[in-house]
């Protein structure tokens, strides 16, 4: 968090850079807005992004966001191991497939095992019932 940060007597802009230097009289509080935090109700940290690493770390920070995966590795593996179990089971009840057939049921079911247990963000409800 960079904490405490540097104090600065008024906000400036580097006409080289574009860089934004806002003014801060406390080292302990991050930047914010009093209107967006009126307007919102909330607290929030605020930060202009122009390009460059910024506005590339941002692009990154709301797709991982967006897309973030809600099963922790343990559960991933617990349900592919379930689904291998389940696979075995009915392995010793009829073993005239071919390793080939044997391969593409396993990686099915495993998906399958995995895709039952996903939530979804509603962005991805969003682009599938709207068809984008």
């Amino acid at each position: 968090m960079r904490m405490p940060r540097k104090l600065v007597s008024n906000s400036t802009i580097d006409p080289a850079t574009g860089n934004i230097c806002m003014r801060r009289s406390d080292p302990w509080i991050n930047n914010f807005n009093e209107y967006l935090i009126a307007a919102c109700r909330s607290n929030m940290d605020i930060k202009f992004i122009w390009s460059g690493s910024d506005a590339k770390a941002l692009v990154y920070y709301i797709t991982d966001y967006v897309t973030k995966t809600s099963l922790s590795f343990h559960d991933t593996f617990s349900l592919v191991q379930k689904s291998i179990t389940s696979l075995q089971n009915l392995r010793n009840q009829t073993n005239n497939e071919s390793a080939i057939e044997k391969s593409r049921k396993l990686v099915l079911r495993c998906y399958n095992m995995l895709a039952s247990q996903q939530e979804l963000s509603g962005v991805q409800v969003a682009s599938y019932l709207m068809n984008w």
